[in-house]
């Protein structure tokens, strides 16, 4: 009776890497025509500048499909990491990481020139201490919250606060928002999960998940409170003297 079920698990698991490697190449033949849509679009708005033919409306609308392109882009990275970790728990390698300079680094990367003009507010609290963390990672577990705190919030701008405490770092990422409905949110990790109140916002319901999965694989521990007024994920992290130790 052993046999059958061991050759049930092998085949099993060969589908399921059939299926990631189909989904990994065809995303990444999916990435081939939005580089070249996007580096189109970056050759336009540089000859219309020089030309000095870029009037409001030219550049409104540029702007606006770049802001896509980008959407479009996180949705694919998304699910290429999604089905990298389909196997597993992600790869982690981790370093030691000065998360209020790296915080400073993902704003002006990632949130510096927005097109409704509002800023990532930034708040320091505590001695700064470093902790273990892989980077990639951390770049996205906060691409990813502070980029969902911009979309379903309309006027005030999200804030990221880092509180280095006396035994772990806290990062918190705080909206104004539209806030999660009470019996979702403990669905809000679940791949392909979208709250019912999200209308037709874009987003692939793979952000979350993939930003728990980072999270508990950095050591890390992430809650989430939601009501009326808008939502905060909390995040903490152990320092890298304690991780070392």
């Amino acid at each position: 009776m052993r046999e059958p079920i061991i050759s049930h698990v092998v085949r099993e698991r060969s589908l399921t890497e059939m299926r990631s490697e189909y989904i990994s190449m065809a995303m990444h033949e999916i990435k081939t025509p939005i580089t070249a849509i996007s580096s189109s679009i970056e050759l336009l708005e540089t000859k219309m500048q020089l030309d000095e033919l870029m009037l409001p409306f030219y550049q409104r609308n540029l702007s606006r499909i770049k802001e896509e392109i980008t959407t479009l882009n996180n949705m694919v990275e998304d699910i290429l990491i999604s089905g990298s970790m389909a196997a597993g728990n992600p790869d982690t390698k981790p370093e030691i990481t000065d998360v209020s300079a790296f915080a400073k680094m993902i704003r002006q990367r990632y949130f510096q020139q927005r097109p409704d003009k509002r800023q990532l507010r930034i708040k320091i609290t505590g001695r700064r201490r470093d902790i273990y963390v892989d980077q990639s990672q951390l770049a996205g577990i906060l691409v990813n919250l502070i980029g969902n705190a911009f979309k379903y919030s309309q006027e005030q701008a999200p804030l990221l606060s880092l509180s280095y405490r006396k035994q772990e770092l806290c990062i918190r990422v705080k909206d104004k928002g539209i806030g999660i409905p009470e019996e979702h949110i403990r669905f809000l990790f679940t791949p392909f999960f979208r709250a019912g109140n999200v209308g037709d916002r874009e987003g692939a319901g793979l952000g979350l998940a993939i930003v728990k999965r980072f999270v508990t694989a950095n050591n890390g521990i992430i809650t989430v409170h939601s009501d009326a007024t808008g939502t905060v994920f909390t995040l903490t992290f152990p320092y890298a003297s304690d991780v070392a130790s």
